[in-house]
């Protein structure tokens, strides 16, 4: 066991340098969610905490904004049924309160359904409690005002407001919405009739079951997950668990109330509360802060702690669980709302449909293979097609069109850029940022001129005008583009390395025999050129802005972001590309070692290895060589059959040897997602969205520049961002920040502006 870890250690250190050093959290199960809380249910909305961003000016704006949008519907014209609610709000708290006041202003019939008392998340504040209405500049959508300070002048405020505008909740808890017949319904749990609603808006908040500890003893009476009132527990000795805002209100409100008061913490510092609740916390509190302990089981009369040193005895009366609580996710479930990360067998379908689609897309465009070959023999698209007539008449490019219209690769080509042009500016229509806009342009420039019509229509037309009939020019030609054997046809395909780098594309390094200049442009790609992008702008300035796959990951994908897996096990699979890469670098030195001892026994053996490791190495029949595995099925089948359920960037993520090298330039990259901690208010909406796996509210929670080598410069967390916490920059020679030009966070943005 000592051989292997001491034989594993460099390997270990390697993957922690990497990879594994970097905070792994992972986003909360909440409901896929559209503009303006459209959910996978027509005619159902989410406003509130459950689209992530858990301050009371955006449930305000989000409630006031999903009512604008169902107006925007045209859902309540037809108003004939007097028996059909025009709109069910599920939840009194702010975001209720608003949408009931924007559906009032439009004279809708609706009722507000609240499962305990209006605004109850309020009501179970710790009296006294602190209010911070953020962010300040920010005016919300809506008639919602927010002016108070403290929890019992907000409660007041909001009263005041509902019953100014006569707005009733009717206390009832849902079981589930259903829709049926075209129509809306409200099902209850203690089985009165249900209640039909043209349109139906959630914003029940995070509703769920509070977490636990797991721990025994939980159950006890003196454990609590609330504080309503500091004063009853004047003199006790209170344990409180947690490191988020709540805990550490709890904990303060306590201590001023005259407990004694310890606050448990698994962390070594505080990363997710607000700077001011650290700071009072730390001066209240002291050395009552324990870090980095966690609670082994509670007993009637003392706590046992882990700690670093052992278990350590809290003699203790009381002791108050802050760890937040979870969405309602059954609630979801039941109603049949689409939950991030949970798999229905809905959703298996679809993906296994999806995946399938793919795999034969990709068995149809390939030469030879038994689906491309049955479409043939049946005489099916695109071997059903006649344009002999533009092949004897036609112009140059009839002409040339009659070659690619009769190969299913050209349509999968054509189909690949008009993808990425439709949603390009689908995207660019949406985010309405410099940085989005020129980001997808420059996408879509290089995946349509060099990477599709450089190929298929400029160089051969260029060669048919006779550009490469010349002494100078058929060299160039013969250098880049040779014939194919036997024919006069040149490979013009091969013109994408000068976009697509080894070992992203490797057929123009690994030929038969040597080519100088293309092994040139190659080495100067991969390893002058794009480590010089790298290190001076990051890994997305060639993933983010030229590369095809990110041109479809930016574009089609966009949708999909959220899909991507986080946590611990994804960020060691993302080791499964540096296996790739090695491999790859194997292939490559034995690739130029067969040529240096071509002619020789050893030349030829080295000759047949490398053959069997790019092409030829098959088990039982399966195909296992890097051509099958690595450029056909992982770059092509998995990276695509994955898009819709494990979003775009698989591939790019996981899988891509270039990626994977770039990984290693990118550690010493001046790049950074930079961080102001004291906007950033852990609502974890940064690290939901980004497609790369990467928890970039761990780095915002500490302040710490974002400096993952996975970032692809998407620029999906800085755009999403409510608060305007992250910007992208660069650090200068002498440590100094250098902003990027194109501004990419809308709030920075209007800040800015004002």
């Amino acid at each position: 066991m000592a051989f292997f870890q001491t034989l594993s250690a460099p390997f270990n250190a390697y993957m922690q340098w990497l990879h594994l050093r970097w905070p792994a959290g992972t986003p909360e199960a909440l409901p896929v969610v559209g503009q303006d809380g459209a959910t996978s249910i027509p005619g159902l909305r989410i406003a509130g905490d459950l689209l992530g961003v858990p301050l009371l000016k955006f449930a305000a704006d989000s409630g006031a904004r999903a009512v604008q949008a169902f107006i925007a519907e045209h859902a309540f014209n037809d108003s004939q049924n007097s028996e059909i609610l025009d709109l069910a709000i599920i939840g009194g708290g702010v975001a209720g309160l608003s949408a009931a006041l924007e559906a009032q202003k439009a004279g809708l019939k609706f009722v507000v359904y609240e499962a305990s008392e209006p605004f109850s998340t309020i009501v179970n504040f710790t009296n006294g409690k602190p209010i911070f209405t953020y962010p300040k500049a920010m005016q919300p959508a809506g008639d919602v005002e927010l002016t108070a300070t403290n929890k019992e002048e907000l409660l007041a405020e909001l009263r005041a407001q509902a019953d100014k505008a006569q707005v009733l909740f009717e206390n009832k808890r849902i079981d589930h919405v259903q829709r049926k017949s075209g129509e809306l319904e409200i099902c209850f749990t203690d089985k009165t009739p249900a209640v039909k609603a043209k349109r139906v808006l959630i914003c029940t908040g995070r509703s769920g079951d509070y977490h636990k500890l797991n721990v025994p003893g939980e159950e006890l009476e003196k454990v609590h997950n609330r504080l309503f009132d500091p004063k009853d527990y004047t003199s006790k000795k209170v344990l409180v668990v947690g490191g988020g805002d709540s805990a550490l209100e709890t904990a303060i409100s306590l201590k001023q109330a005259g407990s004694v008061v310890q606050l448990s913490y698994r962390g070594a510092e505080f990363t997710r509360p607000k700077p001011e609740n650290i700071q009072t916390a730390q001066r209240v509190l002291g050395d009552d802060i324990l870090f980095e302990s966690t609670v082994s089981r509670i007993e009637p009369d003392k706590v046992v702690l882990k700690t670093q040193q052992g278990e350590q005895d809290l003699p203790n009366e009381a002791v108050f669980v802050c760890l937040g609580r979870e969405a309602p996710v059954d609630f979801f479930q039941r109603s049949g709302l689409e939950v991030h990360g949970l798999w229905t067998a809905k959703k298996i379908a679809g993906f296994a449909l999806a995946f399938l689609t793919i795999l034969f897309i990709y068995r149809w465009k390939k030469s030879n293979s038994e689906v491309s070959n049955w479409f043939y023999q049946q005489h099916w698209f695109p071997y059903n097609l006649d344009f002999s007539a533009w092949h004897e008449t036609g112009s140059a490019v009839t002409k040339l069109l009659f070659e690619h219209l009769a190969s299913p690769g050209f349509y999968y080509e054509l189909a690949y850029c008009l993808v990425v042009l439709v949603f390009g500016i689908k995207r660019i229509l949406r985010y309405k940022t410099p940085y989005i806009r020129w980001q997808t342009i420059s996408l879509m420039s290089f995946q349509i001129i060099p990477l599709f019509l450089l190929p298929n229509f400029i160089l051969p037309l260029l060669g048919q005008a006779g550009a490469f009939d010349s002494e100078a020019g058929a060299w160039l030609a013969d250098q880049l583009f040779p014939l194919i054997p036997g024919t006069e046809i040149r490979e013009y395909w091969r013109s994408v390395g000068f976009i697509l780098a080894w070992p992203l594309f490797v057929w123009n390094v690994f030929t038969p025999t040597p080519n100088a200049l293309w092994l040139a442009i190659a080495m100067f790609q991969t390893f002058v050129l794009i480590p010089w992008l790298v290190i001076r702008y990051g890994k997305g300035a060639y993933c983010g802005w030229i590369c095809s796959c990110g041109a479809l990951a930016e574009t089609l994908g966009d949708a999909h972001r959220a899909k991507m897996p986080h946590g611990k096990f994804w960020n060691k699979l993302n080791m499964s590309g540096q296996v790739i890469l090695a491999f790859a670098i194997a292939l490559l030195i034995l690739r130029i070692t067969a040529w240096v001892l071509h002619g020789t026994s050893l030349g030829e053996t080295i000759e047949s290895m490398f053959n069997l490791g790019f092409t030829g190495l098959s088990l039982l029949g399966i195909p296992l060589n890097y051509a099958t595995v690595v450029d056909y099925f992982l770059a092509g089948i998995i990276g695509l059959g994955l898009y819709f359920h494990f979003s775009g960037r698989t591939w790019c993520r996981f899988f891509c040897p270039l990626a994977a090298l770039m990984h290693i330039y990118a550690r010493f990259s001046r790049f950074r997602i930079f961080t102001e901690k004291e906007k950033c208010i852990s609502c974890n909406a940064c690290t939901a969205i980004c497609h790369q796996g990467i928890d970039i509210m761990n780095f915002a929670n500490k302040g710490a520049a974002m400096e993952d080598p996975e970032c692809v410069r998407c620029s999906a967390c800085v755009y999403t961002c409510p608060t305007g916490v992250l910007s992208f920059g660069r650090l200068g020679a002498d440590g100094t920040i250098i902003p990027d030009s194109l501004p990419a966070s809308p709030v920075l943005m209007r800040e800015t502006a004002k």
